[in-house]
């Protein structure tokens, strides 16, 4: 802990009057720094200064830099070792671990080497390394002595220092330093300082610097300070509180000259950052046109001080996805992602088309893709003529990646490989980039830099590699974009030492997040690290911390409320407690406050008017007479959910198919029925099937079924490409052996119709179909017959609203009503083979019984009646459809909304809320 009687100590408002240019403030964080500048500076304006001294105030880190860097440019007496990035000390360690004995057989070597490389940082700060020969180590310590000790001497032959070394060689080799050295050196809002920096400091009084302590002022003892503690059911209304309560304060003094300073001390921020982000925006920017396309956004009155890796910001990881790309495959998803962001060439022109374009390549290709395929599927797309930018720009790439691309290299070979991989792709896009966007370029840029640095430490990698530890990299990289200056900050305890606020808001005090838990580093021995008193190396010291932390809160504003929710949102949302470090302080009633939403404005401001609309314009007359696509499966959709047919139907509305490995069920499916077709366009009839011998029999299978997996592979070659392709046909060929042992149980046929294309006219609709098949019997009646790779049921072609009326609507055609004896589905599934079927007598196909026999067909009469009622259930569907019904009224809820894709558009759950809600009002 900062012993602050080891160096003289100044008040607060001292640090202003002895800023000047000799003089060098630092301070625990960069945060602190930035509010402490800006505090001087408009302290300079209140007193009508025309001009003063640039406050010199930063991090206690950058001091040292600063120093090892100026003597850099100077020619010092003894000449400095390199200074290794962060990037570079991590390779560095991750290279050690993996060439020891244990380090082969671990599993994590990055997250490995953070661990030993904080253990290496803390072991200096803290003056351990010099202890850890007097303890019996354990294995973790053991394997870090013997890598730091690789390390130590792999930095002394290379002539390399670190950060956790540069303030020992900033303090041996000062008064030697050839540089200009602050008279004066102010520490500000340390609550912890390390003997390491003890040293530094007392070093530079030893050189004539004067050193002094300045801590922030008590402006608001505990006495004059008003701190509520209070109780919320859960976080969510934790945060939703806070930010209501932090929007008041702000707004009261919106047109006071002096600016309101709003402080939100979050313990767990990095666990709820995006839902406190989401919230505060909701209720400082009520208006959901600021969420809009092109529409300006205004500036956030409140800042978050917690980054985000840099990956995860678009930007960069469109970049990232190219760069992928180039070598290896990548998941469809992303590509998807890919081809629609602003960040490539073409990205404004083609916007739309390339939309399209998503939509239609995701039919032929699998779960993951190449470039090669890639550019395949985009080139076959329309020609190629949709998208010619992009189409241009995977062309340039193949022939980079082919020609272009080195197979081994150094970092700095493959800095210019990729930035010529992004040029070809037209990064950063078309569009001008937001302020956001262009600083998380300049990040990027930033960080080419530093991996092509990495040649220092690691020679050469493959292409592969270099993008992985590039990616490692923006991993590692926080990055936050800078914003204008804002009245409310959302920090976390760390940011939140020395800074002042007039509000103070610290919520999440709960049992189990404050004090915060102890976490030693596990390659230093605990002992040592419990005898330093290292703030996190014990139980006792953390609770310690946490106490100091929580006392500089109550002197930190003039208004304080401290909060902790009741139950956690896990998923048993468990009861918590009040942390212990708050329990003493008298719990006063929930501040609770209520904004008014926009909704709610826009509703009172105008008198609504409430309308059930679920009718649609009837269909053109035109159009009916000329058909309409969709054939049989508008009837099918309409029985469903008539919302369903007008949604597809009408509007052409459709969901995006999902790449898939292998082939789907639909395109077996689609192979069954052309190796059906095939077979009986040569058999058929039954008496063919029953003289051609076996050897035949199946010399022909094996040609159509060859033939059709030929067929296919034009449509998907990656699904049916080598084995895969044989073990296909062979499963079709067994399965049409085994359904052909079922038709040979059938009495005599002819097969007059294969796969035939028809015009069925119900009602007023015109519909197109293609009929699988139809038999004629001995007796002249005809079978219609549809091919199905699942168990179907002969409820399914019954009712008004029926689940398959392919088979009914066929035999409403003309000439069909007269001569078809039956309707049936042929199931094509191993171990389910036959037939589920409605017939006018018994035994047309094997097992089935007449349709009077049939306990679903008992309230029909004859077998006339049973096509009337067809007629009727079929003409009443197509008569809604052309009269444009569209109602949300699904058959059968959920199941038939199941496997629907229009649910985000008719909204169906949000429906069944809302009249849940209104029964149990009613109810209630």
């Amino acid at each position: 802990m900062f012993d602050s009687s080891q160096f003289p100590q100044i008040p607060f408002d001292e640090i202003s009057k002895r800023i000047n240019a000799d003089s060098v403030v630092v301070t625990p964080n960069r945060r602190l720094a930035l509010a402490l500048n800006e505090k001087f500076n408009q302290d300079q304006i209140k007193q009508k200064k025309s001009a003063w001294y640039s406050a010199d105030i930063l991090p206690f880190s950058s001091l040292t830099e600063r120093i090892y860097l100026e003597s850099s440019y100077v020619k010092p007496i003894a000449t400095l070792p390199l200074l290794l990035s962060v990037h570079q000390e991590q390779v560095l360690w991750e290279s050690i671990i993996l060439s020891s004995e244990v380090g082969k057989a671990l599993l994590r070597i990055p997250q490995t080497a953070r661990l030993v490389s904080e253990a290496w940082h803390l072991a200096h700060a803290w003056r351990l390394i010099h202890g850890l020969g007097d303890v019996v180590p354990n294995e973790d310590v053991r394997e870090f002595l013997g890598w730091a000790e690789t390390y130590q001497n792999i930095t002394t032959q290379t002539r390399r220092t670190d950060q956790a070394r540069i303030c020992d060689l900033i303090t041996e080799q000062y008064e030697f330093l050839d540089i200009k050295k602050p008279s004066l050196i102010i520490c500000y809002g340390f609550d912890v300082i390390t003997p390491q920096q003890i040293v530094f400091l007392k070093k530079l009084s030893d050189c004539g610097c004067e050193v002094v302590v300045a801590n922030p002022t008590i402006q608001w003892p505990q006495s004059v300070a008003t701190i509520q503690r209070c109780e919320y059911t859960n976080s969510q209304e934790e945060i939703y509180q806070a930010a209501i309560w932090a929007r008041s304060k702000i707004e009261t003094v919106s047109n006071s000259v002096n600016g309101v300073r709003v402080g939100i001390v979050v313990p767990a921020l990095v666990k709820y950052r995006n839902t406190l982000i989401r919230i505060f925006k909701k209720v400082m920017h009520p208006d959901i046109r600021f969420a809009l396309p092109g529409t300006t956004r205004n500036i956030a009155p409140f800042n978050v001080s917690l980054g985000l890796e840099l990956i995860s910001y678009p930007l960069i990881d469109i970049a990232f996805i190219g760069l992928a790309l180039l070598n290896q495959k990548v998941e469809f998803n992303r590509i998807s992602y890919w081809l629609r962001s602003p960040f490539l060439a073409g990205s404004e022109s083609e916007m739309s088309q390339r939309v399209l374009l998503d939509a239609q390549i995701r039919r032929f290709s699998e779960p993951e893709i190449s470039l090669e395929r890639l550019f395949i599927l985009v080139s076959r797309a329309s020609g190629g003529k949709e998208c010619p930018i992009l189409l241009h720009c995977l062309s340039v790439l193949r022939i980079f990646g082919q020609t272009r691309l080195p197979e081994s290299a150094r970092h700095t070979v493959f800095a210019r490989v990729i930035a010529e991989v992004l040029q070809i792709l037209g990064f950063p896009g078309e569009r001008g980039l937001d302020s956001s966007e262009f600083q998380a370029l300049k990040k990027w840029q930033l960080l080419i830099a530093n991996f092509a640095a990495l040649d220092q430490v690691n020679v050469k990698t493959s292409y592969h590699e270099a993008v992985s530890r590039l990616r490692q990299m923006a991993s590692d990289t926080l990055f936050q974009p800078e914003t204008p200056n804002v009245p409310v900050q959302i920090i976390d305890v760390f940011d939140a030492i020395g800074m002042e606020f007039d509000h103070l808001w610290v919520m999440g005090l709960s049992d189990e997040q404050w004090p915060l838990k102890s976490h030693p580093n596990p390659f230093l021995p605990l002992e040592l690290q419990r005898k330093a008193k290292l703030p996190w190396g014990s139980t006792l010291e953390s609770y310690a911390y946490c106490q100091r932390l929580t006392r500089n809160w109550l002197c930190s504003a003039k208004d304080i409320i401290l909060t902790y929710p009741r139950y956690s949102n896990d998923r048993d949302g468990h009861e918590l407690k009040c942390s212990p470090l708050i329990r003493l302080m008298p719990l006063s009633g929930p501040v609770v406050r209520d904004m008014e939403q926009h909704h709610d404005r826009i509703i009172q401001s105008c008198e609504m008017e409430y309308i059930v609309d679920c009718e649609s314009p009837p269909l053109d007359k035109e159009i009916v007479k000329q058909g309409i696509r969709g054939g049989t499966s508008i009837i099918k959709d309409y029985a469903a959910c008539p919302f369903r047919a007008w949604a597809k139907h009408r509007l052409s509305i459709s969901g995006l198919d999902a790449p898939h490995t292998g082939l789907n069920a639909a395109e077996r499916g689609l192979l069954v029925h052309q190796v059906l077709a095939q077979l009986w366009q040569q058999l058929k009839t039954k008496e063919a099937l029953d003289d051609i011998s076996d050897y035949n029999l199946e010399r022909m299978l094996k040609d159509i079924t060859n033939s059709a997996i030929l067929q296919m592979e034009q449509y998907r070659p990656i699904a049916l490409s080598g084995r895969f392709a044989q073990i296909e046909q062979r499963r079709l060929f067994r399965l049409a052996l085994e359904w052909l042992d079922e038709e040979k149980k059938r009495s005599s046929f002819k097969v007059i119709a294969v796969e035939e294309k028809c015009v069925i006219q119900i009602g007023d609709l015109i519909l197109s179909a293609r009929l699988d098949r139809i038999d004629e019997l001995e007796n002249g009646q005809w079978i219609v017959i549809d091919y199905k790779t699942s168990r179907k049921s002969i409820q399914s072609m019954i009712g008004e609203r029926p689940d398959e009326p392919q088979l009914p609507l066929y035999l409403m055609m003309g000439g069909m009503k007269q001569q078809a004896a039956g309707a049936a589905f042929a199931v094509l599934k191993r171990g389910e083979m036959g037939f589920t079927a409605i017939v006018r007598e018994a035994n047309l196909l094997p097992g089935i019984k007449a349709f009077s026999q049939l306990e679903k067909c008992a309230r029909f009469n004859t077998w006339e009646d049973l096509i009337a009622a067809w007629q009727q259930y079929l003409t009443n569907l197509a008569t809604g459809f052309c009269s444009g019904d569209a109602r949300v009224n699904p058959k059968n809820f959920p199941a038939t909304c199941k496997y629907c894709d229009m649910q985000l558009f008719c909204r169906i759950r949000e429906r069944i809320d809302d009249s849940v809600t209104e029964l149990s009002k009613e109810s209630g």
